[in-house]
């Protein structure tokens, strides 16, 4: 081919955008055109090589901006047109499931590897320290049974004396007195004898400090005296309390300097763990003598002015397991109290605690987790629990009977914040949750599990998950099954998710109905199933035929009765006439007689917040349609009402109300001029009260109020005044005559005045309207 003379013409075509099959990318994909043109542009050949572009997407989280990440994809990429921004966030959307299933597979296997080496060796410290013990615990025990064979209580005298005398004299005295009080029958000698309890407090004030094992062998004499409450008084007395604070505090101080490595390589590896194991015994003593006195709510206020809390929560960096149970079940009952939680928040408790989550030892993870119970009930806490991971270990103990009622109560605390319920979606919890929930016969006996159940579907990524598959059959199946009112409110939740969910609804609103209209149904399934019908208000149901072949109207007039139906279902009820009203229906409801009886209920009801709202909004869906409206606007002073709503504290009832009045505005000129100047009114009763009683200079420098904004008015000037007017009116010029059009407009209010007065006079004692507030 002779290409003398000829041009080549290059075009690249964009072509379809994907996802990478093994990438954390997107492939776009585009043709190159090679055109070979003539001398006069005619095409002599033409080649197409097929290419892609991938474009990989870094970092990609449950938390990525995926509208932001699509638009600088799309303004970087020359291959992709502006228009397939909507495209690329699909893809992306697709990639960032795929990639957090991938992610949360590889974390599990981690994890259970993780977990498995920390179980190995945890199993292989426990097995060496139980060796330790043993025979610690073996020499200890021989040691204790040759003292106490050779305490005697008639040595006791001795024994006294030796307290005068050298410090190893003391140690083995005391010991031998320790051993003597370990029996319950002694506790009435020791305490009657002379000056014994006296002496040893006063050894304890002066050479405690001075060895170790003299402070554990006092110690544990009052110790043993602790575990009777007749006995407290008499340690009390003796100080006790006090010097076993001050011990603890020397003791904890020597452990940070242990800690900084100092002494620890001056007395060796040996020696030092031998003193750490006294310290541990030693502070066991003490903290368990002042659990046992901490009974006494004074006593107790006073350990938390010493500082018992900051005490307890270093004690938390130790290893010994007992001194830990210990020291949880003492941060557990001190936790009740606002101060002592403050405390504990501000020395970071819940990061020293997330360490034992898990442990291997039961006791202690049953104490940890009670603790963090105890602690949930606080906000902040809440936020540190989430702050350091606990969701998803907690979720992993939850699976565990030991500790799964106080788990899954520990989990519905965390879920009560809205910010958190998205955290649980990925844990793996929310199947297993639907799973328990179709196994368990009476969910009035698992209180934890519908709880926590009920708090997470309130988040739409949730209740998505719960209804995977034929999960959701399978719920609304065994809630129809059961009758139980517990599993309705997830079935409610759930229902009043996106419109996308409502659909899954569909098959089964005549069930509901059914269930609904059965005779031996209660009324507490009566509020669930009236919830989840309320919520489906989607035009693909057609409630006109099952309102018309269920006589629905009529069940719906009989629950509209206070004081013979529950409120709680009146006012589902209420919810409900505003689901069902639409073009078809509205004629039903009229016929029935809900519009009057609805109006009846809100002058019977309007103390009653929550009650006035749904039915400020239950009108607002009735004024839609022709029917529903005309009966209210002929047959109720349903518009006063909705005025007097606007001065309401209430915000949601203030906005439901604007915009109920916004509709009749819009449909109805005639009752827009009626409402427009009530509303001028309801804003500027002050300044009307002045107008009436005043000459126009008796105003003038006045604020006046429209629409909720401050106008200013100054002068009593004709043209000032008209042009006030014109903002509120429109044209003066339109109006004709000022004078005559404002006292046209009074009559006509005046009319609207007295219906008003006439409706409310019983109540209001004839108030002018504007006087008076209703909730």
């Amino acid at each position: 081919m002779d290409l003398d003379g000829a041009q080549i013409k290059k075009k690249v075509r964009p072509g379809a955008i994907e996802l990478s099959p093994d990438d954390c990318a997107i492939v776009v994909n585009y043709e190159i055109e090679n055109a070979v043109l003539g001398e006069h542009g005619e095409q002599i050949a033409v080649d197409r090589q097929a290419n892609f572009k991938k474009i990989k997407v870094k970092t990609l989280t449950a938390s990525s901006n995926l509208q932001l990440l699509a638009q600088e994809i799309v303004d970087k990429c020359k291959l992709i047109q502006a228009s397939k921004v909507g495209q690329v966030q699909q893809l992306l959307m697709r990639l960032q499931k795929r990639e957090l299933r991938m992610e949360s597979a590889e974390n599990d296997l981690d994890r259970d590897q993780k977990m498995l080496r920390q179980r190995l060796e945890a199993e292989r410290y426990q097995e060496e320290q139980r060796r330790k013990e043993e025979m610690e615990a073996r020499a200890a025990q021989d040691g204790e049974d040759a003292a106490f064979a050779a305490a005697n209580l008639e040595d006791l005298p001795d024994y006294l004396e030796k307290l005068y005398e050298e410090m190893e004299d003391k140690i083995r005295a005391t010991g031998q007195i320790a051993a003597l009080a370990r029996r319950t029958e002694n506790l009435e000698v020791l305490l009657t004898s002379d000056n014994l309890l006296s002496a040893l407090a006063r050894v304890l004030r002066e050479d405690g400090r001075k060895s170790i094992d003299l402070a554990i062998n006092i110690i544990s004499v009052f110790f043993s005296f602790s575990h009777f409450s007749q006995f407290h008084q008499v340690i009390s007395e003796h100080q006790v309390g006090d010097m076993t604070m001050r011990l603890i505090d020397l003791e904890l101080k020597r452990a940070d300097e242990r800690s900084k490595g100092e002494e620890g390589k001056k007395i060796g590896a040996a020696k030092l763990e031998m003193m750490t194991r006294k310290q541990d015994r030693l502070l066991y003593v003490c903290l368990y003598l002042l659990l046992n006195l901490a009974e006494d709510v004074g006593i107790e206020r006073k350990m938390k002015k010493r500082n018992i809390v900051v005490y307890l929560v270093k004690v938390l960096d130790r290893r010994n397991v007992e001194l830990l149970i210990l020291a949880t079940t003492f941060l557990k009952k001190l936790s009740i109290y606002k101060e002592n939680k403050d405390k504990m928040h501000e020395c970071k408790l819940v990061d020293r605690l997330a360490a034992y989550v898990p442990v291997s030892n039961e006791v202690l993870q049953n104490a940890v987790l009670r603790l963090l119970l105890n602690l949930s009930f606080d906000s902040s806490m809440r936020d540190d629990m989430v702050e350091n991971g606990l969701i998803q270990k907690v979720v992993e103990l939850m699976k565990n009977p030991l500790f799964q009622n106080v788990s899954m109560a520990l989990l519905y605390h965390i879920s009560m914040d809205d910010k958190c319920k998205s955290l649980f979606t990925y844990t793996g919890i929310i199947p297993w949750l639907l799973e328990y929930l179709l196994q368990v016969a009476d969910l009035h006996t698992a209180p934890e599990l519908i709880s926590l159940a009920v708090n997470l579907t309130q988040n739409q990524r949730n209740a998505e998950m719960m209804c995977e598959g034929q999960s959701f059959v399978r719920l609304v199946n065994r809630a129809m099954e059961t009758q139980d009112p517990l599993l309705f409110k997830v079935v409610r939740n759930i229902s009043q998710q996106d419109h996308k969910m409502k659909l899954m609804f569909k098959s089964f609103v005549e069930p509901l109905l059914q269930l609904l209209l059965a005779p031996d149904t209660t009324s507490e399934l009566l509020v669930e199933v009236l919830g989840t019908l309320g919520n489906l208000n989607i035009p693909e149901f057609d409630y006109f035929h099952l309102v018309k072949s269920h006589n629905l109207m009529q069940f719906l007039a009989a629950h509209l009765i206070p004081g013979e139906v529950e409120d709680d279902i009146v006012l589902e009820v209420v919810i409900f006439v505003g689901t069902l009203c639409n073009d078809k229906t509205s004629g039903m409801i009229v016929e029935a007689g809900l519009v009057e009886t609805l109006f009846q209920l809100m002058s019977d009801k309007k103390e009653d917040d929550e009650m006035v709202l749904q039915i400020s909004f239950t009108f607002h869906r009735l004024l839609l349609c022709t029917p529903t409206r005309d009966a209210l606007l002929h047959y109720t002073q349903v518009v006063f009402y909705l005025v007097d709503l606007l001065q309401d504290k209430n915000r949601e009832v203030r906005k439901t109300a604007d915009a109920a009045l916004d509709v009749i505005q819009d449909v109805d000129e005639e009752w827009a001029v009626k409402i427009r100047r009530m509303k001028f009114e309801s804003y500027n009763q002050e300044w009307l009260a002045v107008i009436e009683n005043d000459s126009a200079e008796a105003y003038a420098g006045e604020r006046m109020y429209m629409d909720g904004e401050m106008v200013d008015y100054a002068g009593s000037d004709e043209e000032e005044y008209n042009a006030f007017r014109h903002m509120q009116y429109g044209s003066v010029e339109d109006l004709g005559d000022t004078t005559q059009y404002w006292r046209e407009e009074d009559e006509e209010y005046a009319h609207a005045q007295q219906m008003s007065d006439t409706y409310y006079g019983d109540e209001m004692g004839m108030m002018g309207y504007g006087e008076h507030e209703y909730i």
